[in-house]
Formats: structure tokens, sequence, C-alpha cells
């Protein structure tokens, strides 16, 4: 028989506290630690270590929360998605996505999904920083890389081809480098980080090694659409993603630089705050961008930048 008090002692452990855990339950303090009383009693187990100013788990009461914890929140995951399969989803759904990336990426894959789910009010923010998907109330983030000490689940959703590509007339003037090594010769566009303030370093790979060169300029921009903007008034070369340099083929002329060194695919990542607990909206936003994006591993970079 599973214990009334065991939903208690789960708050208690993800909360770090009684009072929060309290707030979370929407009972009293005192309630949360007669709730806990009982079940160390009916279990015959010490669970949490107390005192003053502090709130551990003791040995059993980790090994209680390990072998517990993910089966209650399993049980309660499918509770809320019979609940949810009875009524339509709705409500704000909160997502957090890369300015550029996700004007030209997500962003074309919402109408259908707007379409399907009227009720769903889809709340976009658009910014280019490594932002906490959890302090900030988001329910959906997209980016290239969590915190290490993050606790959010990341999925893989996309995969960012980088590029070096300059226009035409740039070429032209300047000429166009054999090697990394000759960058140093030109007028590289440079991306600053919002999340670090760090110039971005480009990546290069040249017998299965990767190495790195910072780009050296007369142009920094903390903005992607900024950087290709640059590229196409022959500003400079910049390294962008495949599929920004095809938007910039489609609307100007511009060559594709330094091929045979491109780098490996960055990885883009989806991620929430816990693959349980996930409100139907939730999911059914992130099965529809993982079912309809097309990466760059769907492009011919060959056949396509032929031209380039």
């Amino acid at each position: 028989m599973i214990p009334n008090q065991l939903q208690t002692f789960l708050a208690v452990v993800k909360n770090g506290n009684f009072s929060a855990a309290a707030r979370q339950l929407g009972v009293s303090s005192a309630a949360v630690s007669k709730s806990v009383a009982q079940l160390e009693k009916s279990l015959e187990l010490r669970l949490f270590h107390r005192t003053t100013h502090s709130l551990t788990l003791t040995e059993d009461g980790h090994d209680l929360h390990k072998r517990t914890g993910p089966l209650v929140e399993q049980l309660e995951d499918q509770i809320r998605l019979s609940t949810d399969k009875q009524r339509s989803p709705r409500g704000r759904l909160r997502v957090n996505l890369p300015e550029t990336f996700g004007r030209s990426v997500v962003l074309p894959l919402l109408p259908s999904f707007i379409e399907k789910y009227p009720d769903i009010q889809l709340d976009l923010s658009f910014e280019d920083r490594l932002g906490d998907l959890v302090k900030e109330g988001a329910d959906v983030g997209i980016g290239v890389m969590l915190s290490p000490d993050s606790t959010v689940i990341a999925r893989e959703f996309y995969r960012l081809q980088p590029l070096l590509v300059a226009s035409e007339g740039y070429i032209e003037r300047h000429g166009a480098p054999s090697t990394p090594e000759e960058l140093s010769q030109h007028n590289c566009i440079a991306f600053r980080s919002s999340t670090t303030g760090r110039v971005k370093p480009w990546t290069f790979k040249i017998d299965g090694e990767h190495f790195q060169v910072e780009p050296q300029g007369n142009l920094i921009v903390n903005d992607l659409s900024a950087g290709m903007r640059a590229v196409e008034m022959d500003l400079g070369i910049a390294m962008i993603g495949a599929g920004h340099a095809q938007t910039l083929k489609e609307t100007g002329n511009i060559k594709r630089i330094l091929p045979a060194y491109e780098p490996d695919p960055i990885q883009v990542l989806i991620y929430y705050s816990s693959r349980y607990y996930l409100p139907a909206k939730t999911r059914l936003f992130i099965d529809h961008l993982m079912e309809h994006a097309h990466d760059d591993r769907t492009l011919s970079l060959d056949e396509w930048t032929r031209s380039l």
C-alpha cells in the first residue's frame, strides 16, 4: 500500500525545505512536518537530517526517493495525460528562442500548429542568450548549449552546419582566403555572445582535428541578422549556418569560403523542465517541432552551394 504521506515527502525533496513544499501543496509547514514524521514512523526510517538552518536526506531517505520518485512522477503523468485527452489542449505556452534561428527555422513551423490547436496561446521570447528555463517560467527553450549544472531535459532538435561566406563584391576587391591562416589578412565579421559577452571563435576542421581561429576585423555584432546583412553589404567574411547561407543566396550573390575546412554540425537542443508532469500543450508542441523541422542534415550542401 502506498502511504498517503509519500507525496509530501517527495514535495519536500523537490523543494528543499518544508516551507516551499507547503506552498506547493497548499498546506501549512506544520502539516508538512507532521506528515513527514508520520511517514518516518510508519516506515521506521529516519528520512531527513534536520538542523535549524538545513534539511538534508539521510541515506535511507535518499534510497526511498531514488526508488519511488520516478514511479510516482510517471503515475501522475499518466493520470494527467488521461485527463488531458478528455479536453482540448489550451492555455499559454511560453517558449524561449534564439533570435535569428527562431525567426528563420521555428517560426515557419508554427502556422500548422496554431491551426490544429487554436486554444493554445504561444508566447514567444526571441533572445540570443542562455536563460534559466525554470526561473524564467518558460515551458520550452531552444538553444545550442545548457549550463553545466542544468537540471532540465534536453533533446537534439536540429543540427546547424557552419559555413564561411562572403559576398562577390568583397571577394572581387579583396580576394578569398585559401586557408584559415589567411583569414588574418581579411576583414572578419565577428559575433559577440549575448550570454558571455565574449567574441565567438571560429572552428575549423582538418584531418579530423578541430581548431579555432579568433576572427579579426573592424566589425563585431551580437545579432546574426545584422551579420548577414553586413555580408550582403560587402563588409567582410562571416561564419553562419547553412540554412542562413541559403537565405542569403536567395537574396543576393554570396560565395562559400574554405569548404574543405568546415567543422562538424552544431547541435541545437530543445529543452524543458521535466520528462514527467508535461502538460498536453507542451508535449504536443515539442512533438510538432520534432516532426516538422528539417535541419541542415537534410540539405545537400554540395548541390545547393555549387554556385557559391
